[in-house]
């Protein structure tokens, strides 16, 4: 580490050590001032609470009076809760005044006044998924509540669980019945399209004249089953004939 101390980046160079000392002096200083305040707030705060407690507690001159008044009896009532009154008042002007002075302490304070050393980051927070971090902790808690329960009441546990598989495997066999009779519909549809097909072209044959039973066909006229137009063609051929 001493061989390039010359560099101004090593950690031993003067510079470097300098700057350090001169950053714990102005770091010390500031605290210092920073404690300095606080006594003095308290000091100030202290000494008014004093002052008015002595304001209060000196007896208040009367001057003899020659008019003649109706005598109160509960005068002494009525000092004590102006009295209450005037203590409540002021308490609440000391709250106050109190607090303006440590929010004034504070100040200077923040995060952006803090050194680099000393500020929070938070930049991991900000990028985190909350909506995976829940699903994850939900997921840890569900186990460990499975675990206790298997703890506390094993049969418990291991019935619920056959329970949940046999509804599994029903509702499975059950989507197989299902699948297995909408095929079954779909071929009875299909057998009885073709049959009214069929049926629709024999009864087209026989309002023609034609009955494809009743004549023999010769294997020089026999057409393919997958013939295009087969019908059409066979009646071109007969009206040919005549």
């Amino acid at each position: 580490m001493n061989i390039l101390h010359h560099k101004s980046w090593h950690v031993y160079n003067k510079a470097n050590i300098e700057k350090v000392r001169q950053d714990e002096a102005k770091a010390e200083e500031e605290a210092k001032k920073k404690h300095d305040r606080v006594v003095l707030a308290e000091s100030e705060a202290r000494l008014e609470l004093l002052r008015q407690r002595a304001n209060v507690n000196l007896p208040v001159e009367t001057k003899p009076s020659s008019v003649v008044q109706h005598v109160n009896l509960f005068q002494d009532l009525e000092d004590k809760a102006t009295n209450e009154e005037y203590e409540a008042e002021k308490k609440t002007k000391q709250d106050k005044q109190e607090k303006q002075f440590t929010m004034y302490l504070d100040k200077g304070t923040s995060q952006q006044d803090r050194p680099w050393y000393a500020r929070s980051d938070k930049k991991e927070d900000k990028y985190k998924d909350q909506y995976v971090f829940k699903s994850n902790r939900d997921d840890s808690k569900k186990r460990k509540r499975e675990a206790i329960k298997v703890m506390e009441d094993p049969l418990e546990y291991i019935t619920k669980s056959l329970k949940k598989k046999k509804h599994k495997k029903e509702s499975k066999h059950h989507r197989h019945k299902e699948k297995e009779h909408k095929s079954s519909i779909e071929e009875l549809r299909a057998k009885r399209l073709e049959r009214e097909k069929a049926e629709q072209a024999r009864a087209k044959s026989l309002f023609l004249g034609h009955n494809p039973i009743e004549e023999e066909m010769d294997d020089r006229t026999r057409a393919y089953n997958s013939q295009f137009n087969r019908i059409e063609t066979l009646q071109a051929k007969q009206k040919h004939k005549k």
